[in-house]
């Protein structure tokens, strides 16, 4: 290609891209036309474009999503595409307001647009709701295409494609409304070791996150119908737990052979009610026998993530994300952990967490009455330790 891995990271772009958004029947097409993703081994690209999406007809819903990228022989480079939710009072910036993409590590850092709408991954087909149920249209949102090298190693590559977005269905306004929610944890709380074949990362949503939004939202309890585990490369079991108040819990989103390479949405048997006095928890385990190096929580495929994404109803736009963090987040020797009600700017978040440590927020603790481990995986994974982290109780 004659082009350096340095120049490629620096640019960390899609070449001669536009936005298009244009309606294809009954269905709302929002992707990136003609577009060249550089990518370098070990840096991916992440690139986004504001979608104004007003003039669609107010109150529509979606109930069918599918992946809207060509040709199909570049379908292997792409890890995910995401559409995520603008407030109504943001409005684009003013460098890239035409739609032009730019470059979006993990997340879109523009303040009123964390929540995720939908995020189509690896090895998903089309998505599709139930009768009467769908997501609700924002007017404005932000699409993010992250496009991976497959190797650690090598050549920086080109990934031209013509099309690389998300197919949306459009449906009538008087649907059940739900939202994606995130389940996980973030920077400096996750990090495999090298060499370990079986190490275990968690995150939890507290009791009172649980207690404040479903207070929020004025409803006895919130409906989960469908679930995503996600995790990278090293990934290889995970599961998530309802933790009830006399520590009984109900697992479910159960994935014992994991593969990045297909990440499906799987719709539960039977719907799952979480209320007041209940807890959320996922568990990832990872195999990192064949790594000599930590593996940290990163963007790239060769980073880790831990991930639980479910379908939940009713929408809630400050409760489409929960976790916890500790020590190792704010880098205070022996702080308290602290519940995370809610997907909250970055640049906010260590000084809001820093400040409730000063103010001394106690430690949460989960009534559980054993490890997931024992009812949930294959034996293999029966002798694994239990999580040090909040989420087991006091000693």
């Amino acid at each position: 290609m004659g082009r350096s891995a340095i120049a490629l990271v620096a640019c960390a772009c899609a070449r001669a891209a536009t936005l298009e958004v244009r309606l294809e029947g009954g269905h709302l097409v929002v992707a990136h036309k003609d577009a060249i993703y550089e990518v370098a081994p070990s840096h991916d690209v992440y690139s986004c474009s504001w979608a104004d999406l007003s003039s669609i007809k107010g109150g529509a819903t979606i109930d069918q999503i599918e992946r809207a990228i060509e040709p199909a022989s570049v379908l292997s480079f792409y890890h995910h595409i995401s559409l995520y939710m603008c407030n109504s009072d943001v409005r684009p910036d003013r460098a890239h307001a035409a739609g032009e993409p730019f470059d979006c590590l993990v997340r879109p850092t523009f303040s009123g647009c964390e929540r995720q709408l939908f995020t189509w991954g690896a090895g998903m087909e089309r998505f599709e709701m139930p009768p009467g149920t769908g997501f609700i249209l924002p007017r404005l949102a932000i699409l993010q295409v992250h496009v991976k090298h497959p190797s650690l190693d090598g050549e920086p590559i080109e990934v031209a494609a013509s099309l690389s977005g998300l197919r949306l269905r459009l449906s009538a306004p008087d649907v059940k409304p739900f939202q994606y929610f995130q389940l996980g944890p973030h920077f400096g709380m996750l990090s495999v070791p090298p060499r370990a074949p079986r190490y275990k990362v968690g995150a939890v949503c507290a009791e009172s996150c649980i207690r404040q939004a479903l207070r929020q939202a004025k409803v006895e309890f919130f409906e989960v119908i469908a679930i995503r585990q996600h995790m990278h490369l090293l990934g290889s079991a995970a599961v998530t737990e309802l933790i009830h108040a006399d520590g009984s819990t109900e697992n479910y989103g159960l994935v014992r052979n994991f593969s990045a390479y297909n990440t499906p949405i799987s719709f539960l048997p039977t719907p799952l009610y979480i209320r007041a006095g209940d807890a959320l928890q996922v568990t990832c385990v990872y195999n990192s026998s064949a790594r000599a190096h930590a593996t940290m929580l990163g963007v790239s495929m060769h980073d880790e993530m831990c991930f639980s994404y479910m379908i939940m109803h009713p929408p809630l736009p400050n409760f489409t994300g929960c976790w916890h963090a500790n020590e190792n987040f704010v880098h205070i020797p022996g702080a308290p952990c602290v519940a995370i009600c809610g997907i909250i700017p970055k640049r906010q978040l260590a000084r809001q967490v820093r400040h409730k440590f000063k103010n001394g927020v106690k430690k949460f603790t989960l009534p559980r009455r054993g490890p997931w481990s024992r009812a949930a995986l294959d034996p293999v994974y029966a002798d694994l330790p239990d999580l040090k982290t909040c989420a087991t109780p006091d000693s």
